[in-house]
């Protein structure tokens, strides 16, 4: 009988936890600081979300990241062990004509957060444009058969089913490797 009400304080405690299903584009998932920041120098765009994915878009997309955010990836892109968050934004206004790409991460050592801006088009539409993170490892160029190996995390850049660009972070600045085309 002593079992009983711990069960009932653990059922009550974990079952809204589980029927929660949060939005993993919600700018409310990113630390507060990394928030303002993007309110304050980005005030009328967004995280991409995967009702902004059209079609066929979408149907990809949820079947192969069903949990993910094609607007946010999570991972050490600058230092290893420092989370980082690469995010892209599109309009809030639903145009679909402006989108940015940019990696919101601390500078070793330092709280205070900076971005870095990757890629951006203005009259461009961002229709099947999403972005995730790729795992430290062997990375090979499309073109060139150009190799990395990545020691931290990097950025993938995809137009799905068209090509896909890899932005790593060596030596202080952001590089780029044509992964698909």
């Amino acid at each position: 009988m002593r079992l009983y009400p711990l069960l009932m304080v653990l059922l009550i405690t974990t079952v809204p936890l589980v029927a929660r299903n949060p939005d993993p584009c919600s700018t409310e998932n990113l630390p507060t600081a990394v928030q303002e920041l993007l309110k304050s120098k980005y005030p009328s765009l967004r995280p991409k979300a995967i009702s902004d994915l059209e079609g066929y878009d979408r149907k990809l997309w949820i079947a192969t990241n069903a949990h993910a955010c094609p607007g946010i990836a999570v991972g050490s892109f600058e230092n290893l062990g420092q989370r980082g968050y690469a995010i892209l934004l599109v309009s809030t206004s639903g145009a679909k004509d402006e989108y940015k790409i940019v990696v919101v991460a601390q500078r070793k050592g330092s709280a205070e957060y900076h971005i870095s801006l990757l890629d951006h088009g203005q009259d461009t539409p961002d229709s099947g444009l999403v972005i995730s993170r790729v795992p430290p490892g062997k990375q090979t160029g499309f073109d060139d058969g150009q190799s990395i190996a990545l020691k931290i995390d990097a950025v993938n850049v995809e137009w799905l089913e068209k090509s896909s660009v890899l932005y790593y972070y060596a030596n202080g600045k952001y590089h780029q490797l044509q992964t698909s085309d």
